[in-house]
């Protein structure tokens, strides 16, 4: 393909990168953007404390436990095998 008889453009620049409009980005598309944002980190939020707090409490308990309990074995398997 030869260059020369291709289309020219006087900026140099190819249209593909022009924006649409130099303008800034209207208060509506703001406020949008922002409230979609929101929306978004709030469906993706870990559920809080509120629901039940003695249920927590005692899943806290039961996870503590289990912690508890694996180091024990563990510390256990070394200490019959004097690692």
């Amino acid at each position: 393909m030869s260059t020369r008889l291709a289309p020219q453009r006087s900026s140099g620049e190819p249209d593909s990168l022009r924006l649409p409009s130099p303008d800034r980005v209207s208060i509506v598309d703001r406020v949008a953007m922002h409230l979609a944002v929101r929306l978004l980190l709030w469906s993706t939020r870990a559920p809080r404390l509120a629901d039940d707090r003695g249920r927590h409490a005692d899943a806290y308990r039961r996870q503590e436990d289990a912690a508890e309990r694996e180091r024990a074995y563990l510390r256990g398997i070394i200490l019959a095998h004097g690692l």
